[in-house]
């Protein structure tokens, strides 16, 4: 036993000193005084979580305008643009959108005024629910991203909310989150 001992010490030794010197079968293109170089080279975006509401609106196109507050980054306008139609009251209603964030009282169809824009696709369940505010839940992946919102660029979002309603089949509006990691 004390021998084995002696032989993985004897090997650990050979192996540290391989390693460090010059000669490294491992690493023949570097030595001792070469730097390690991180290939990341930018930091990671930081979660960012904004409180948003929103306003329905029906005619075609079908969407929903309202702002979204990220605390220390500020308000922004924000809008849920539907690229599928809106269904009937059913069981479930699967949706497409995109969404824009841009400057406070800006135009979302405006390039200019808008810092970030995502798409996500879901399923919006509320046959039982209406009148009774129904949640929603949907995830999704950043887009485009610039100016203050450039950092989260390819990230992926989370939403989640719930939805008021008119009547039957016609929301009013919608309050919850969206977080951008």
């Amino acid at each position: 036993m004390k021998y084995l001992i002696l032989v993985f010490l004897f090997f650990g030794i050979a192996m540290l000193y391989i390693g460090c010197s010059d000669y490294n079968p491992s690493a023949p293109g570097l030595n001792q005084n070469d730097q390690v170089v991180n290939t990341l080279d930018k930091k990671p975006a930081p979660n960012i979580i904004g409180n948003l509401v929103a306003d329905f609106t029906p005619t075609p196109p079908t969407v929903w305008n309202g702002t979204i507050d990220f605390g220390t980054v500020g308000e922004y306008s924000i809008t849920f643009y539907s690229l599928t139609p809106p269904r009937d009251y059913s069981q479930a209603s699967p949706f497409s959108e995109d969404f824009y964030i841009y400057r406070l009282g800006g135009d979302w169809q405006n390039q200019a005024d808008v810092y970030l824009k995502g798409h996500h696709d879901g399923v919006l369940v509320y046959a039982n629910n209406p009148p009774d505010p129904t949640k929603f839940e949907s995830n999704g992946k950043v887009v485009e991203a610039s100016g203050p919102f450039k950092m989260w660029q390819d990230r992926i979002y989370h939403i989640r909310g719930i939805v008021t309603w008119v009547t039957v089949g016609l929301p009013k509006g919608g309050q919850g989150t969206l977080q951008l990691n």
